[in-house]
């Protein structure tokens, strides 16, 4: 047990540091006399075979591996020199898991490869793995160092961590020595490193609520991190520490760092997309200005550009130590910066969308968005002559040995790229006038206003910026600006279900809805209010959008059923004070009401065929985002990055009629988590099923043993009963957010109510226009010509009174010329009023005129060559009587 006060990453820092030979010391360090010395910059701790004063942390260690003539090598090809490596010494190579983090409901995204192996049960994390030891080329996508990608050399959105693992220790795997070895090894054998260049750096890895933490050694060489080896030991409850019973093993090689330190560039982008630049290069419309940047880039590592208002000042100071010019910096280094970040973003966005993700402004979508934006911007500032689309191919190409799934999806980029450039098109076009009017007021440009200007506008903080240098005007600082626009890589929590009674004391309650039964007699347990809890269940709790069941308990009507844990709670339509037949201790005799109960099964199944239907007819990103599944309709949401066509939904409506009439099977399985996920894919996880250790898995298959779908789910199905949802119809679908669809729809006997509801009004609407249902579409266009020629009419009509009278008021204003004022009242609508007035000031410049009628309707037009203003003038002349508004030409409102 640890000796804590607070648990924080320096109290454990210091604590592990007091007994450094059991946390951070091995085998290896004494055998190759790596010894414990202090940085005199940061004071950490850290271990090294030669003397030295500071730690090569990059924040106080410039880089110094770089070549004078750089060694190039494939990603893929390095990949395999890596992956050889760890093979021979006992590790089983694995593929990748997807970026979007199906299995983990509070992440949105794959942000380390370590999170491939966590499953979360009731708030306790647990691994999920296949073997062990492994590795895993793991791509992971992180965006709070948004802006430092491209200008330090070293940050990406998107990095492939090499992911080293080894699990339940110390009854497998393998610990802290055996981990330093392999990591020694790698580095001095494979990837060259000079064994008095190597230094282990002291530090602590933590859960953000410490849930799990531990000690974890630092690689550094020449200035740059590349690998952090962590040991995940402790686990914290409650504020009090003790070890774990299986402890982890979590080695995170930054593969785009080592790739970097092998080739020796002057920065990471040059090595990881070599291939991609020397093919998308010739389009630039300017030079890779090789010089200046590898100048530049030699101070590099001392930038952050999410340090607010520091920024600008080291920039200004690396310019002065290497020479620079402003106009050099401005006009060679900062282009160059912008290729490299297009090049991480879209390689990102790839792999993002082949794995199902869409740009949104909604969760892990609205970083999408960001950077696929950004892409769009500095493609379109410096003029670069390529598409995203260009880029990807290109990418997809190069990493086709590893991520052939990248090539398969560049399709669906494509066309999610042209919607967005499409919509970015539409909302920038005003940028300028935008920007200009900002310009014109003259005005200091704060943090927040850029935040409305990109959210509101899609005007990127860089334009904002540009234009706001070229005119003079002062910016609070766009440097760390999208640290204010994007999100958190943690998902929203959901808000649950929450009741004022005390249920911590009662047992969980036996469910027995799981066999569909309707019926029960169970005892009383709890009561209170309009609250009754049993021993044992019939009635379903609402749960993963299914609304619950309805019935009766002892002849009361149970109106709602929500459960709390693992409690199930009645809510009776009556308060059950008082109520001997429901007191503690009673039988209840429960009667579930079947219509309600079959009518909720038979759309919770049409959901999930309606989720397959989605993913086969708009692609795998279409992801179930939400459901709801009523007695007499049900709806999903998914993920699409444009609005359904009707085309589409009718194919959807068909491939779940067809799957319904065809035949299907639905089958409840408990299976494995482990099993089912290697079984099925993370689809499991459409309908956000909790990845417990044994998992109830809803699988539907044809009559030919075809899957159709599998999802975790714990609702109720029509399991083993083919045909008894009957049919399913879409009723109307909706654009509910950006990025998501909302598709209505009922299924059996709910599809028949609203069959017979549309026949009943078009039977009504056919009478009423003494017409055949079925000539309701033609009598709908006769109809829309006639009312289209007598609004024609109208308008011709009201033209010729309007200028009859105007033609009368100024014969009867004959002696009135130059300023004039007129005042009439007419026996006409507001509309003539205002035609009339028009064209009377339009043939009369210097007059004002009022003119009101019978309601009291007031119009007051002024000629733009009157002394008066028509807002003042009928001001003047009704006082407070007068309630409307107005500019100096026109005036319109009503008489008191």
């Amino acid at each position: 047990m640890l000796n804590l006060e607070k648990l924080d990453k320096n109290e454990l820092r210091k604590e592990f540091g007091k007994d450094y030979d059991s946390y951070y010391s091995t085998e290896l360090f004494r055998e190759e006399g790596f010894e414990r010395r202090q940085c005199k910059v940061c004071g950490k701790n850290f271990w090294s075979s030669s003397e030295r004063e500071l730690c090569d942390d990059p924040e106080h260690t410039p880089y110094t591996f770089f070549k004078e003539k750089p060694s190039p090598i494939g990603y893929v090809d390095f990949w395999k020199k890596f992956s050889d490596f760890f093979s021979k010494n006992g590790h089983a190579v694995i593929d990748r898991y997807p970026v979007v983090s199906r299995w983990r409901q509070d992440l949105y995204f794959t942000i380390a490869s370590i999170q491939d192996f966590q499953r979360i049960e009731n708030g306790a994390m647990s691994f999920e793995y296949g073997a062990n030891p492994l590795i895993v080329p793991q791509i992971c996508l992180r965006f709070p160092d948004i802006e430092n990608v491209g200008v330090t050399g070293r940050h990406f959105t998107s990095f492939m961590m090499a992911g080293q693992h080894a699990f339940n220790y110390p009854a497998e795997g393998y610990w802290r020595d055996r981990t330093i070895d392999l990591n020694y090894k790698f580095l001095t054998g494979m990837l060259g490193v000079k064994k008095e260049n190597l230094v282990y750096s002291e530090d602590v890895w933590a859960m953000g609520d410490f849930s799990e933490f531990g000690p974890c050694l630092e690689s550094f060489s020449n200035g740059v991190e590349l690998v952090n080896s962590v040991f995940t030991q402790f686990e914290a409850h409650d504020g009090k520490a003790k070890e774990l019973p299986s402890m982890v093993v979590d080695v995170g090689w930054g593969f785009e760092r080592l790739l970097w330190f092998h080739t020796g560039f002057d920065n990471a982008y040059d090595a990881v997309f070599h291939p991609v630049i020397e093919k998308s290069k010739a389009r630039l419309p300017f030079e890779l200005e090789r010089d200046h940047f590898r100048k530049f880039a030699g101070y590099a590592s001392e930038l952050d550009v999410t340090e607010k208002g520091d920024y600008g000042k080291k920039v200004s100071a690396i310019l002065s130590k290497t020479g620079i010019s402003q106009h050099d910096y401005e006009k060679k280094i900062k282009p160059m910066q912008s290729y490299y970040a297009v090049l991480d973003h879209v390689r990102t966005l790839l792999f993002a969308i082949s794995d199902g993700a869409l740009p949104s402004n909604i969760g892990g979508g609205y970083n999408l968005r960001v950077i696929l934006r950004r892409a769009f911007s500095f493609i379109k500032e410096y003029g670069m002559d390529f598409s995203v689309e260009d880029i990807a191919a290109i990418h997809a190409e190069e990493l086709k040995g590893l991520y052939p799934e990248l090539g398969e999806n560049l399709g669906i980029l494509s066309e999610v790229a042209e919607v967005e450039r499409q919509r970015y098109a539409r909302t920038t076009e005003n940028a300028s006038r935008i920007i200009q009017n900002l310009i014109q007021k003259k005005a200091k440009i704060g943090r927040e206003q850029l935040k409305v200007l990109y959210e509101s506008n899609g005007i990127t903080p860089e334009l904002v910026a540009s234009a706001a240098a070229k005119n003079g005007i002062e910016i609070e600082s766009s440097d760390g600006a999208y640290a204010d626009l994007l999100k958190s890589d943690f998902a929203e929590k959901k808000k649950a279900f929450k009741i004022k009674a005390d249920l911590e004391s009662l047992p969980n309650t036996e469910p027995l809805y799981y066999t569909l039964a309707t019926g029960s007699e169970s005892e009383i347990l709890h009561s209170e209010d309009k609250m009754v809890v049993l021993d044992s269940t019939p009635f379903y709790p609402e749960g993963g959008g299914q609304e619950a069941d309805h019935g009766s308990i002892n002849g009361f009507e149970v109106e709602d059923v929500q459960k709390v844990g693992g409690v199930i709670v009645h809510i009776m339509k009556d308060s059950v004070t008082g109520n001997a037949r429901l007191s503690k201790g009673a039988t209840a005799i429960c009667a579930v009401e079947i219509e309600r109960r079959n009518r909720l099964m038979a759309h919770h199944t049409s959901t999930h065929l309606m989720s397959a239907a989605a993913r086969s007819i708009l692609g795998k990103h279409a992801w179930q985002e939400g459901t709801r599944k009523s007695f007499d309709k049900a709806h999903i949401d998914v993920s699409h990055y444009d609005k359904l066509e009707a085309s589409q939904i009718n194919k959807m409506e068909e491939y779940v009629n067809s799957a319904i009439t065809s035949g299907m099977k639905v089958k409840i399985e408990h299976m494995e988590r482990g099993k089912a996920e290697k079984e099925f894919g993370f689809s499991i996880y459409q309908g956000h099923g909790m990845p417990t250790k044994s998992m109830r898995m809803v699988v539907i298959r044809d009559l030919h043993g075809n899957l159709i779908d599998a999802e975790a789910c714990g609702g109720l199905h029509v399991s083993g009963r083919e045909y008894s949802i009957g049919m399913v119809k879409v009723i109307s679908t909706s654009r509910i957010h950006d990025g998501v669809d909302r598709i209505e729809f009922a299924a059996g006997n709910a599809a028949l109510d609203y069959f017979r509801k549309v026949h009943s009004e078009l039977s009504g609407a056919a009478k009423a226009l003494n017409s055949e249902m079925f000539g309701l579409a033609e009598k709908e266009v006769h109809i829309k010509e006639e009312n289209r020629k007598l609004a024609k009419q109208l308008s011709e009509t009201s033209e010729r009174i309007s200028s009859m009278i105007a033609e009368n008021i100024m014969a009867s204003q004959s002696n009135n010329q130059g300023d004039a004022s007129i005042s009439v009242e007419l026996d006409e609508s507001l509309e003539i009023m205002r035609k009339s007035l028009s064209l009377l000031v339009s043939k009369n410049s210097g007059i004002v005129a009022i003119a009101t009628n019978k309601k009291g309707e007031t119009i007051c037009m002024a000629g733009p060559e009157s002394k008066h203003s028509a807002i003042d003038f009928i001001r003047e002349k009704y006082g407070p009587r007068f309630r409307g508004g107005g500019s100096r030409a026109f005036a319109e409102g009503i008489l008191a």
